[in-house]
């Protein structure tokens, strides 16, 4: 069965684009609509394993997600979104979409994946830990094997899981005696780990509403339920420079809040505005660009379109920046 997609490909002009494509030469396309702007970049996969889309805005890049997801479906299409708005991000991020990035994130350090992944200018200056602090803070498990329970937890606090009573969505565990369930980021339903001692005596899916097991399993892999990760050597940068500008602050508040701050990061604890301390934890300003493999076609939707919305992010992040300082919420040191 010949699909739009096989006779869009068929057309020479793209036939000579995949070609330069493959040559890795720069290119500029000019006429497409945005129904055929999504159908060109669908048929550059057949040319390339992977690529990256960046687009100017957040909405540009939900509509051109859309697009691509009803023509090559879900599990070629990798949405890595932030809010336009830069305080939003700090204030309100939504657990769903910090869970779609770190499936981004996900595909671009795992080389056997094939697919888009579609990033708009605010997200591209989102600061990440680094690439190997992401890949090692993957967890595989087996039935038989032995682990560290109190290790093991502090590894799922430190990947983003949240402890609850109760597993309801993705991204929780509970512990119970020597049972601990999860609801790992990629899973549909939960798992159910059974301890004896230290050695995993039993792994198995369950359903939520009822907490009946379901499906027996011999290992399982858990994914961070965060693209903000904080290690040990992290929180002590950060503890070092929050101290350090503790030590000169005049205004009260400020130095309140700091040793707020400073309280969560000497407990090892994310803190909830700990996203505008990250450039003080980090030894690197690391972000989606560092995922990126070498080679790996970057297509920029309207390139005038992206400079003019890069120079509004950092006009408002500015903005928002100088509103901290004001309310001393920040200093200057400080990087967003």
């Amino acid at each position: 069965m010949v699909t739009l997609l096989d006779l869009f490909s068929e057309n020479d002009q793209i036939k000579k684009w995949h070609q330069n494509l493959t040559d890795k030469k720069r290119q500029l396309i000019l006429g497409l609509s945005t129904s055929t702007k999504a159908l060109a970049i669908a048929s550059s996969l057949e040319k390339e394993d992977r690529i990256v889309l960046l687009t100017s805005t957040y909405g540009e890049a939900e509509g051109l997600v859309s697009d691509l997801i009803s023509i090559l479906g879900e599990e070629l299409v990798y949405p890595f979104l932030v809010d336009d708005a830069p305080m939003v991000e700090f204030l309100m991020s939504s657990q769903e979409k910090i869970i779609s990035r770190v499936e981004a994130l996900r595909f671009l350090t795992d080389s056997s994946k094939k697919g888009i992944l579609v990033c708009n200018i605010a997200a591209s200056r989102l600061i990440l830990p680094s690439p190997n602090a992401f890949k090692d803070s993957i967890v595989k498990i087996s039935v038989g094997e032995e682990y560290d329970q109190h290790a093991f937890i502090h590894q799922l606090k430190e990947n983003g899981y949240r402890k609850v009573t109760q597993v309801q969505t993705q991204g929780e565990f509970s512990l119970r005696g020597d049972i601990l369930d999860i609801f790992e980021i990629s899973q549909l339903e939960p798992c159910r780990i059974e301890f004896f001692g230290d050695e995993i005596d039993g792994i198995r899916s369950f359903e939520v509403e009822t907490q009946l097991s379901k499906e027996n399993k011999t290992e399982l892999t858990i994914f961070p339920a965060s693209d903000m990760l904080l290690r040990e050597k992290d929180y002590q940068r950060g503890q070092s420079a929050l101290e350090k500008q503790i030590s000169k602050t005049l205004s009260p508040i400020l130095k309140s809040y700091l040793e707020e701050i400073l309280s969560s990061f000497h407990q090892k604890q994310s803190h909830a505005d700990s996203r505008k301390f990250l450039s003080l934890c980090y030894d690197k300003t690391w972000t989606v660009f560092d995922y990126i493999e070498k080679d790996t076609p970057i297509f920029f939707d309207d390139y005038q379109k992206l400079m003019n919305q890069y120079e509004v992010f950092e006009r408002d992040l500015a903005q928002y920046f100088t509103e901290e300082l004001q309310n001393s919420k920040a200093f200057s040191d400080m990087q967003y």
